[in-house]
C-alpha cells in the first residue's frame, strides 16, 4: 500500500501528463482519464461526435475486444464510467489494487487508438437516440436548463449547440471522419492521466510511465475559441416542450475567470448554495456550472438560478426578483452565525461527495486538465469565501451584467413569440 502525499504532476515524454495522488484506501486504486476534448470543440455541422466518442471508447482496441474493457474491470469488482462535458471527456476505473497495472493497461491500449467500423458506429448511434428519448424527451423537464439556455445566454456556435447529439448529423458521421477527429482531439497532449488512492509501489510506478509513455504522440492543432463577449442586454425567451408538465424558468449569469479570481469564484459558489436556504419560499435551484458542479468548464461558465413560476408569469419580472434576491446580500449582510452554520453544511456537502469512488481522481484530473492547476478547487473553495466582504462583491459582481434566462413551458399552453 502507497503512503499518503499530496498529488503530483509530471509531463511524459509524448505529452500526457499523468497526476499520481496517493491516499489511504484499504487497498482501492482510482485510474482517471480526461481528454481534452468536449461539447464544444466538436464541429458546428456535427453536434454530438465528441459524446459519440466517449462511446466509441469502449467498443475495443488493437488488444482488447468490444466491451472487454467492462467485462475485464468488473470481473475484478472494480466500477467503470465515462462522461462527455463542455471542455473534456472523461473516463474512469474504481479497482482493487492488484489490479492497477491491468486497468493501466487497458486505458493505454484505447488511447492508442479504438476500433473504429461502420457497424460500430451505426449501433452507438442508435444508443444515444435511445439515451435521447428516455434522458431527454422522456423525463419531465428533460436536458433543462443546460439545453435550452446557452442559445439564448451565448452567440458562438461552440458555446450554443446541443453537444448531447444531432442523431441525423452523427448518422451521417464515417470512419475516416472519426479517425481524424480521434488523431486531432485524443492526442497526448491533450490527455490528463490521474492515479490515486494505492498508486503503488517504485517498480509499479515505473511501469505505468513506460504504457502511458508508449501511446505515440500526435503533433498539436489548435484549440477552439469558446471565449465571447458578454451580453450587452438581457435577451429573454420563451420554448413550448412536450416534457414540460409545468412551467420552468432558469436566468444565467457568467461566473468569473476562476484563475484570474479564485476568491470571487469560490464566493459564488458560496451564494448558490446559500440563496436557495434562505429564501426557500421562491422553490429555487441555483447551480454553478451547467450540471452543479463547480469548476467543470473553462470560461465562458454559467451561474444558473430557476425556478417553477405561476403560468403567466413573464421573465422581466422573475429576473428582477433574482436581481433583487441578490442585492439583498449587498444591503443586508449576514451575521457571523449565518456564516458559520453555511460554512459546516459546505464542509459537510463536500465530505460526502469526497467518500464517492473516484471522486477525488476525477477532481484532480479534470482541475489539471481545464486549469493546469490540482490545486485550483483549494483556491476557489466556497468554504473559505464565506466572508461578508467576499459575498458582497460576488453579489456585485453577478448584478453588475446583463443575463439571459428561459422560460420553458408546456407545449399545449407555451405563447412563443413569433
Amino acid at each position: 500500500m502507497s503512503a499518503p502525499g499530496p498529488p503530483v504532476a509530471e509531463t511524459l515524454g509524448n505529452g500526457l501528463t499523468l497526476v499520481t495522488a496517493p491516499s489511504v484506501t484499504a487497498g482501492v486504486s482510482t485510474v482517471a482519464v480526461h481528454v481534452g476534448v468536449g461539447f464544444r470543440a466538436e464541429p458546428a455541422d456535427c453536434s454530438g461526435l465528441a459524446h459519440l466518442f466517449e462511446h466509441l471508447m469502449f467498443q475495443g482496441s488493437a488488444h482488447v475486444e468490444p466491451g472487454g474493457h467492462f467485462r475485464q474491470v468488473e470481473a475484478v469488482g472494480g466500477r467503470v464510467g465515462g462522461h462527455t462535458r463542455h471542455d473534456y471527456t472523461e473516463f474512469f476505473d474504481v479497482v482493487p489494487s492488484e489490479a492497477l497495472l491491468e486497468t493501466v493497461r487497458l486505458e493505454a491500449d484505447r488511447l492508442a487508438g479504438p476500433r473504429l467500423d461502420r457497424a460500430t458506429l451505426d449501433t452507438q448511434v442508435e444508443v444515444i437516440r435511445a439515451e435521447i428519448a428516455q434522458q431527454i424527451l422522456g423525463v419531465p423537464h428533460g436536458g433543462f436548463p443546460w439545453l435550452h439556455l446557452p442559445p439564448v445566454m451565448y452567440s458562438t456556435p461552440a458555446n450554443t449547440h446541443d453537444g448531447y447529439g444531432d442523431v441525423a448529423a452523427l448518422s451521417a458521421v464515417d470512419v475516416a471522419a472519426c479517425e481524424r477527429f480521434f488523431a486531432d482531439w485524443y492526442a497526448p497532449h491533450r490527455v490528463v492521466v490521474t492515479i490515486e488512492g494505492d498508486v503503488g509501489d517504485d517498480a509499479e510506478r515505473a511501469r505505468i510511465r513506460e504504457l502511458l509513455a508508449a501511446i505515440p504522440a500526435r503533433p498539436a492543432s489548435a484549440a477552439v475559441a469558446t471565449d465571447e463577449p458578454a451580453l450587452t442586454a438581457d435577451r429573454h425567451r420563451t420554448v413550448a416542450a412536450a416534457n414540460a408538465p409545468e412551467p420552468v424558468w432558469a436566468v444565467g449569469f457568467r461566473l468569473p475567470d476562476p484563475l484570474r479570481s479564485p476568491e470571487l469564484y469560490g464566493a459564488c459558489t458560496a451564494l448558490t448554495m446559500l440563496l436557495p436556504v434562505h429564501a426557500p419560499q421562491l422553490r429555487l435551484t441555483a447551480r454553478c456550472g451547467w450540471y452543479g458542479v463547480p469548476l467543470d468548464a473553462r470560461t465562458p461558465d454559467a451561474l444558473v438560478l430557476s425556478t417553477y413560476p405561476r403560468p403567466g408569469v413573464a421573465a422581466e419580472p422573475l429576473t428582477e426578483a433574482m436581481r433583487e434576491l441578490l442585492d439583498q446580500w449587498r444591503r443586508d449582510r449576514p451575521a457571523p452565525g449565518v456564516l458559520a452554520t453555511a460554512r459546516s453544511r459546505i464542509r459537510l456537502g463536500q465530505y460526502q461527495r469526497a467518500q464517492r469512488p473516484g471522486h477525488r481522481a476525477r477532481r484532480l484530473g479534470a482541475a489539471q486538465l481545464l486549469f493546469g492547476s490540482v490545486g485550483v478547487d483549494a483556491a476557489a473553495d466556497p468554504a473559505t469565501a464565506l466572508d461578508r466582504d467576499l459575498l458582497d462583491a460576488a453579489s456585485a459582481f453577478l448584478l453588475d451584467q446583463h443575463v439571459a434566462s428561459v422560460l420553458l413551458e408546456p407545449a399545449a399552453t407555451a405563447q412563443v413569440p413569433a
